[in-house]
């Protein structure tokens, strides 16, 4: 068989040390933000169902599942906690087409880490690399697929599968997937949000832990290891990979964190919609209308006109922005069923609100938004935004990051709990042991 053209980059990634800084930075703040979002999808009925799911299905109980006090197997534990991650659309953003890492990429190197007590540094690097791989194949696979190698990869790098074990998980996660099967420029994923799409993500995990804990026992792949990329030439595969960590994904395109739990397409209409209101002092009651520009593509993302229930509102752009303008900053709350169908002043703002599709993107500004208001006074206000809080021009401070982590683990983790989790992984290149810190996340 042929090797995996894969595999000589994930044995040989980088120790932290030899890294960027900037790399590390942002991955480190990219596990304190996927924590968060872990914790708050833990406290949600879906959180629940899966934990029952983890528990039911027993296992080794080694790995804890986040906000849970509970122990499970190492691939239900990457299940329940890619899901629990994924969940509330609170996660993270790569640009330019909205996909996600870390839901795929945390859960197996947390679950692989706590079993073997594997080193922060080891961790970190796996992290990095399973995140890289999900951007780079993102490109030219269909998302799943592109999760399931990642995750294998970091799963695979912990355990310290021979290269030849390594083909093998690669091969098991791609399930026969072959780039040449789609075209570079696949669609973006789904324009919606929920527990359906969260599984994905929680499976994508699940699949490609199982597929290197697969490999370490010996179970063979059929065929080509090297299938993945079938169909393309030496020269192609030898620039792709030659491509990976040049520079990595979290720096270019970048990767950014959401400081509101919905859709990262709206996330540019929210600051505007904020940043009238306070530079104005204005609120719903002083708005006779409003229209808000964005690109086709946000649009498209964006596809509901009228919420039905929560998980449409996170994907509904006059629910979005009359939310904000009546209640200020998107909170988990501002996307529960209850709040998306309640009749009142948003209900009644979103009648006045106007979305069209005039917005034109760059590769460097995909999802530019202006939002016009008139006010009762016959004011007219217009402010137009280019990049949102949390994207990689304007990065969350550490400040906001503690913030969003304690307002997700408030009811779950106790104070001491939350300062050494946030702590411990800032300094995650200097654990020795990650052990006790992934136990911490459990509650």
């Amino acid at each position: 068989k042929m090797p995996h053209p894969l595999t000589p980059f994930i044995c040989h990634q980088s120790h932290p040390d030899n890294l960027p800084p900037a790399v590390l930075t942002v991955a480190k703040a990219l596990l304190v933000n996927a924590a968060a979002a872990g914790l708050a999808g833990a406290a949600q009925p879906e959180g629940f169902a899966v934990t029952r799911f983890a528990q039911e299905m027993g296992g080794n109980g080694k790995c804890t599942l986040i906000g849970k006090g509970l122990r499970t197997s190492p691939v239900y534990a990457a299940l329940a906690n890619g899901l629990m991650i994924a969940l509330l659309d609170f996660d993270d953003t790569l640009r330019p087409d909205n996909g996600r890492l870390a839901a795929v990429s945390f859960p197996p190197v947390m679950a692989v880490g706590e079993m073997n007590g594997c080193s922060g540094a080891a961790v970190l690097a796996a992290f990095i690399l399973s995140c890289e791989l999900a951007a780079k194949l993102g490109g030219v696979l269909p998302p799943d697929d592109a999760n399931a190698v990642a995750a294998a990869a970091a799963a695979g790098y912990l355990l310290e599968l021979e290269p030849a074990q390594l083909d093998t998980a690669l091969a098991l996660a791609a399930g026969g997937a072959s780039v040449s099967q789609v075209v570079v420029a696949h669609p973006p994923p789904l324009a919606t949000a929920g527990p359906a799409l969260a599984y994905r993500q929680g499976q994508a995990a699940l699949r490609g832990t199982t597929a290197a804990l697969l490999a370490r026992q010996g179970l063979a792949a059929d065929g080509d290891t090297a299938g993945l990329f079938a169909g393309w030439s030496d020269q192609q595969i030898a620039d792709f990979c030659a491509g990976l960590g040049q520079p990595y994904a979290l720096l270019n395109p970048g990767v950014g964190l959401k400081l509101y739990p919905c859709t990262a397409a709206a996330h540019t209409a929210i600051d505007a919609a904020l940043q009238l209101m306070q530079q104005y002092r204005i609120s719903a009651a002083d708005i006779a209308a409003a229209t808000i520009s964005v690109t086709p593509a946000a649009l498209a993302e964006l596809p509901y006109p009228t919420p039905a229930d929560g998980w449409q509102a996170r994907h509904c752009l006059s629910y979005i922005v009359a939310a904000t303008l009546t209640w200020g900053h998107p909170l988990l709350d501002t996307f529960t069923d209850a709040a998306a169908a309640a009749d009142g002043t948003v209900r009644q703002l979103m009648d006045l609100v106007k979305v069209t599709a005039e917005e034109t993107p760059s590769p460097s500004i995909p999802y530019p938004c202006a939002l016009s208001l008139t006010l009762t006074d016959g004011r007219q206000l217009r402010h137009r935004v280019e990049f949102p809080r949390g994207s990689l021009q304007l990065p969350l401070t550490p400040e906001e990051l503690d913030a969003k982590f304690l307002y997700c683990s408030r009811y779950i983790l106790p104070p001491d709990h939350i300062d050494e989790a946030i702590t411990n992984l800032r300094d995650l290149e200097n654990i020795a042991n990650t052990t006790g810190l992934f136990s911490v996340l459990g509650g």
